[in-house]
Order: C-alpha cells, then sequence, then structure tokens
C-alpha cells in the first residue's frame, strides 16, 4: 500500500532546539537500559520511541541529492532501527499478552450476559497459556540481549552521526504537521472504505504514522491536536482488537481444547470482536469529524522517497510514505 507525497504545513512549530536531542538521549538511555535489564516499560518504551523517531526526522529531511549526509545518516540509523524493533517485537508481545490474560482473570466476572465467561476449564487453560508465554518471554529476552551485545553500540554511534548530520535542519523551525497527518488519513480513508478484520492492521500501520505526526504538533496547532485525540482513539482501539485476535491465535495453537464451548479461546475471540468493533466506530466517527478537511486535502505528485526503517518510506519535506510488501 503505497501513501501519498504530502507537502507540509504553513503553521510553524516551537523551536526544535531542545526536542530532538531530548528525544535522541532518551533513545540512547532506553537502548542501554534495556542491553542491562528489558523490563516491560523500557521494551515497549523503546520500540515506540524508535518508531517515532523514524516518523519525525524523516519528515524533516531536507530535500538534498541522495547522497546528503543527511539522508545517508538517517537511512543508515533507520536500517539499524528495523533491525532492533524486530529484536524487541517477541518480548514486547508476550508482555502484552501476559498482562491481557492478568487482566481477564480479575475482571472475568464482568463479562457481559450472553458472553462466555471463565470456568474452572478455562483458568486452567489461561495457567498453560501464561507458563508457555513466558518462555517464549525469556527466549525472547535472551535473543534480544545477544542482539544489544553485538549491536547495541552501532546503534548509538549511528544515532549521534545522524543527529550531527541532521543538526542543522532540526534547530530551525519546523512548519506544523497536521495537514501531513490529515493527508494520511485522508488516503487511508478512500483507499479503505470498507474496513473490516482483514485489513484493520494495514490501516493501523498507516495511522501510527498520521498519529506521530500529528501528536508532534499538536501543542502548536489546534487541528493538529484534534487529528492527535481522534487517531490516537482508533490506534489504541485497533491495537487493542489485534492483541487480542493475535493471542487468541496463540491459544489455539497451544491449548489442545481450544475448540470446546467452556474453554478460553472464545473468550478471546469474543473479546477481541468487541474491541474491533470499538476500532470501527471510533474511525467511522472521525470520517464523520473530519470529512471536510479531508475533502480539501489534495496530495501533490509523489516525488522521490527516502528509505526508512519503520515499514514505510519518508521523502524529504514533502512526506512519501509506503507500506512494506
Amino acid at each position: 500500500m503505497n501513501l501519498p507525497s504530502l507537502s507540509p504545513g504553513n503553521q510553524p512549530e516551537p523551536p526544535l532546539q531542545s526536542e530532538w536531542p531530548r528525544k535522541l538521549e532518551a533513545w540512547r538511555d532506553l537502548l542501554a537500559q534495556c542491553a542491562q535489564k528489558p523490563g516491560r516499560k523500557r521494551v515497549h518504551g523503546l520500540r515506540s520511541l524508535t518508531l517515532r523517531l523514524q516518523v519525525g526526522l524523516g519528515y524533516r529531511l531536507p530535500e538534498q541529492p541522495a547522497d546528503s549526509a543527511a539522508e545517508d545518516a538517517f537511512k543508515r540509523w533507520a536500517k539499524e532501527g528495523k533491525k532492533l524493533r524486530k529484536a524487541l517485537e517477541p518480548v514486547r508481545n508476550a508482555d502484552v499478552y501476559l498482562a491481557k490474560l492478568d487482566s481477564l482473570r480479575s475482571s472475568y466476572k464482568e463479562m457481559r450476559e450472553g458472553e462466555p465467561r471463565l470456568t474452572p476449564s478455562s483458568l486452567r487453560e489461561i495457567e498453560k497459556l501464561e507458563k508457555r508465554l513466558k518462555r517464549k518471554r525469556q527466549a525472547g529476552i535472551d535473543r534480544l540481549r545477544s542482539f544489544l551485545d553485538e549491536r547495541g553500540k552501532r546503534s548509538k554511534r549511528l544515532s549521534i552521526k545522524m543527529e550531527a548530520a541532521m543538526a542543522p535542519h532540526l534547530l530551525a523551525d519546523a512548519p506544523s504537521t497536521a495537514q501531513a497527518a490529515l493527508g494520511i488519513f485522508s488516503w487511508l480513508t478512500r483507499g479503505q472504505t470498507d474496513l473490516d478484520a482483514s485489513n484493520l492492521h494495514e490501516f493501523r500501520k498507516g495511522l501510527k504514522q498520521a498519529l506521530y505526526l500529528a501528536e508532534s504538533s499538536a501543542a502548536a496547532d489546534p487541528l493538529a491536536a484534534r487529528l492527535a485525540a481522534a487517531f490516537r482513539k482508533i490506534h489504541l482501539a485497533a491495537g487493542e482488537w489485534h492483541d487480542w485476535q493475535a493471542l487468541a491465535q496463540e491459544a489455539v495453537r497451544v491449548l489442545p481444547r481450544h475448540g470446546m464451548q467452556d474453554g478460553l479461546v472464545p473468550i478471546l475471540e469474543s473479546l477481541a470482536s468487541r474491541a474491533l468493533n470499538r476500532a470501527l466506530g471510533h474511525r467511522r466517527r472521525s470520517v464523520v469529524r473530519f470529512v471536510k478537511d479531508v475533502a480539501k486535502t489534495q496530495p501533490p505528485p509523489p516525488k522521490k522517497p527516502v528509505a526508512s526503517d519503520s515499514g514505510f518510506v519518508f521523502n524529504a519535506k514533502s512526506t512519501q510514505l509506503k507500506t512494506p510488501a
């Protein structure tokens, strides 16, 4: 899926003298902390911040020849960031699934009338699934530590070189990212009118780029703030659906009785279905809310893209995004 090339808006953001250096320093701190002790918050924080930096810095790449120092430094760091996010993913997923099972055990009495309820059998299945996930998490931690031992210093070094190469462009005022974020949402809305479980995850990956761009200008631009709030609701609900769905699929693989009606899988599938309906509802309301702004958004012709780690590509001052194959 190819997202459109978008030109930045005209409204200025606050000066970036401290914002990007602070974020990059926080990224390097999290990198070191995960190498020492990859706890849940650290792993999730590093994975999320890596993508946020790819989106924000990629948007601010200057329009220079393909061999420019800033572009080359960004591409090298972004390539390393892709490997880092992949190494973090198994630990992140296990942490999320374990937290969901724990919350399910604690709140199962609040299940709605007519929905599957936890039984002694399904409670035992939760315990079995938890043991499997804890083993997978430990294996993920072992691989993550090996990765960071091997490539952590290189990642840090590349981030420092990238920061130095891009410094002249990060120290200047930048236009608001609201129109770029709205343009992505506009394209996604036009490209996926029939959103359902088969394409919601792909939609969410594109929307995540729009969310991070909107958030970067939310403090200074009211439109960006409204977009960020709306996109965040869709993103969180879609993420909730995807996690419940993935957990249900894991349960099917692990539990021999997964087809039984008194088992855990029907409960997980029911929770995934509810989250799916919430995500689709948030998306419909956002389309209605921003329909006039979306109608006005006509992205210019695409320009030469710059490769990025996030699974998308960014194009200099205009932002061209493309999902991975």
